[in-house]
């Protein structure tokens, strides 16, 4: 916006100047000298002063093993004083597993067998938990006929004949589905400890929960120390809840939680904070994150590996998930089902696989980086490029201030030096190198702060 506006104050400075030696002089006179005015006052300078040193600060970052997606990102990050990040596997190693099965009518390996089988096309990293769970105690695992996740909240499937849900427990109560006060009790105590709880529907009853739980990632534990050490303000942004995240980020001295979002609340969330007056730096390393990302003023996303299959194909084949439909039919039509529970016609004895649906647009981060210490690496990097983008604009607007009065004055009757387009393109030229000179001055290694 700021070059923009130079480039209209050039060329209205240009046609007032021009229009004058028109009509005081000549019109070859008046060509000639507006056209050395616009090259001196051109913001040529101006636009080579940040360009220069964004260009080399990615090279160097790059040598660092940072991707640089969008190049003005790195002009932002100087000014950045919120981090927000979320729960899941950034803050935590990633490595779930099932602590409890709590089964309401059912046998506990049929509660896990059944939330399998909703979870088989799941993204989440705890349906996928799940479903690599209940294969590997070769469990019976069905095919469904439609699957839709939900970003955040759950996951909603047909199978047999039945509407089978895994999720949040305030999203399952909030789909009309009976959770009884045995199950919410049982809830809030494995939430205090600090586990995810998971409720499994059939139809409009809950028939159990399953908890996981995941070690504190002490990489990013000593991140968020070292953040608040710099006096950034630390957010956390998750879809659990108040109790759970509590329990768990107290480990971490975070500045703000806000929990029971979905990827959308949170986008909400960084523009209030946006809205504030915060400048936000939102960092993840998941895929259902990538709205909030979006929302920020910076995006950084933390590079992974990933993940092993669930299941190896010769358990497949060998009947350890995916077979057996009767069993699992027979499981799902022992249970007795209210009047009001949701039924789809199944004609067809064997159920296709079912349509992956995702919600999440796809969205390029304007950072990545490999681990999280390179984020100091980044700011470090980002400050250096600011130091040197400020005084190569001093630079810039002492050309304009060289130039352009010598340049104005070609409209006096007897000017004293006579400033052509030839000297206004040597001029700017000569700005231009030293300018650049001074941005190579970002080469060489970055020492963090």
């Amino acid at each position: 916006m700021k070059i923009k506006l130079f480039l209209l104050a050039d060329i209205l400075v240009t046609i007032i100047i021009t229009t004058y030696i028109y009509f005081t002089k000549d019109i070859d006179t008046a060509i000639e000298a507006g056209l050395a005015l616009f090259i001196a006052f051109s913001p040529i300078a101006l636009i080579l002063a940040s360009a220069f040193v964004l260009q080399i600060a990615r090279g160097v970052l790059e040598k660092e093993g940072v991707k640089v997606n969008r190049l003005k990102s790195l002009a932002v990050i100087p000014e950045v004083d919120t981090v927000a990040v979320p729960l899941n596997r950034f803050l935590m190693d990633g490595d779930y597993f099932v602590t409890d099965l709590v089964p309401m009518g059912l046998s506990q390996p049929s509660l896990l067998g059944v939330a399998a089988t909703a979870e088989q096309k799941s993204e989440h990293p705890l349906g996928r938990v799940i479903y690599k769970t209940a294969a590997g105690r070769g469990l019976k695992i069905t095919n469904v006929t439609s699957s839709s996740e939900f970003p955040g909240e759950g996951i909603e499937v047909i199978a047999n004949g039945s509407t089978i849900r895994v999720g949040d427990p305030e999203w399952i109560s909030s789909q009309n589905v009976s959770v009884g006060n045995a199950l919410l009790t049982k809830i809030d105590k494995l939430s205090v400890y600090g586990k995810t709880v998971l409720v499994l529907s059939i139809g409009r009853m809950a028939r159990g929960i399953i908890a996981l739980k995941d070690a504190i990632n002490q990489d990013a534990k000593e991140f968020l120390m070292l953040l608040k050490r710099k006096k950034f303000i630390t957010v956390l942004l998750t879809a659990s809840g108040k109790k759970t995240a509590r329990s768990l980020a107290k480990n971490f001295n975070l500045d703000t939680i806000k929990t029971n979002l979905t990827p959308t609340d949170k986008a909400r969330e960084i523009t209030l904070m946006r809205a504030q007056g915060h400048t936000v730096a939102a960092v993840t390393n998941e895929k259902p994150d990538m709205p909030a990302l979006a929302a920020a003023d910076v995006s950084i996303f933390l590079q992974q590996q990933n993940l092993p299959s669930l299941i190896e194909e010769d358990e497949i084949g060998n009947g350890r998930a995916g077979s057996h439909l009767a069993d699992i039919k027979a499981e799902l039509e022992k249970m007795k089902f209210g009047d009001d529970d949701e039924k789809v016609e199944d004609d067809n004895e064997e159920t296709p696989p079912a349509e992956e649906t995702n919600d999440v647009k796809d969205y390029e981060a304007d950072i990545e980086i490999p681990k999280l210490e390179k984020f100091f690496t980044v700011r470090t990097a980002t400050l250096r490029a600011a130091e040197l983008m400020k005084t190569n604009k001093n630079i810039a607007y002492f050309s304009w201030l060289v130039m352009v009065p010598v340049a104005i004055m070609n409209a006096l009757p007897e000017p004293p030096f006579y400033f052509n387009p030839i000297i206004a393109v040597g001029g700017v030229s000569i700005f231009s190198v030293l300018i650049l000179l001074n941005s190579l001055r970002m080469r060489g290694k970055i020492s963090n702060e």
